[in-house]
Parts: C-alpha cells; structure tokens; sequence
C-alpha cells in the first residue's frame, strides 16, 4: 500500500489536504493522524461520514485504482481537511484492513511518539492485538493489517 499527501509534505495551518492511497489487494481504509504533540485520532472515516453512508464501504479500496480521501460524494457535501495547529512534524498513518474494519477505538498514548518508526511500531504491536468480528458468524477472528507512513510539516 502507498500513501501519497496532497499538494505535498509540508502544509500550512488553514490549507486543505487530501490523501491519495493505492494499494495492491483489496482492503478497508483507515486514516490515522499523529499530531505535532503525539496526539493520535482517526480522520477517515469518521462516525459522521459512516453515519450519512447508509452503511456503503465508504472506506473499500479497490486493488491499483487510487482511492483519494475526502470521496468526491465527502466533497460534495461539504467534507475536507484543512490543517490545523499545532505546527511542526506530524505523521499519517494508512491502515488497510483485509476484513471489513471502519472505526478504531484509538488507544491513549502512553507517551508522544518519536517519528515515523516509533508511530509504525507502536501501531503495528497494537492492531496485532486486535480482533474483528467474522461477517457470517459474528465471531473475532485476527486480521491482516497493511500499513504506510507519511511524515509531513505543518508551518
């Protein structure tokens, strides 16, 4: 899977972003945001945007075609990104899903996370710990995670 910033990796605190993730086998998007501060929350996709889908696969990314967040159907309605303090170093991280996955409950970080290796590292210990309920039998089954990870720069 890649992940891809746009316009790119620096950004300015009031501008808009959108993310560009492609990936090689089918999966379930999930976004999370490592702010300046450590700070980490789930940006796509958020109860809103699950709550007006009717319950589509608003976040089911198809093999080589480039999945762009905000959806053009998000943008229609109003949804973006637009970059928000505190400045200085964040990082983005992709999380594909092999099982349908649309909501994390983000763990509290114990500390701020150091960079792109401690983010990937910590996440990745953390979603192998996680389970996902089977769609026929409801039963929580392990999962396959894919990842990418984006530095960026807020000014």
């Amino acid at each position: 899977m890649s992940l891809e910033i746009l316009p790119g990796q620096t950004v300015n605190v009031g501008g808009k972003v959108s993310f560009g993730v492609t990936a090689r086998k089918p999966g379930y998007l999930i976004l999370v945001d490592v702010d300046a501060e450590g700070r980490m929350s789930q940006i796509f996709p958020t109860p809103e945007l699950l709550a007006q889908s009717d319950g589509r696969d608003i976040n089911l990314v198809k093999p080589g075609i480039e999945f762009v967040v905000p959806t053009p159907a998000a943008r229609q309605r109003g949804f973006e990104y637009v970059v928000a303090p505190p400045t200085g170093t964040a990082v983005m991280v992709a999380i594909l899903s092999e099982r349908r996955v649309q909501l994390l409950d983000l763990p509290d970080l114990p500390r701020k996370l150091q960079g792109q290796a401690e983010a990937l590292s910590y996440l990745s210990a953390w979603t192998s710990e996680l389970r996902v309920p089977d769609n026929g039998s409801g039963k929580l089954m392990s999962n396959n995670w894919s990842f990418d990870i984006k530095s960026y720069s807020i000014k």
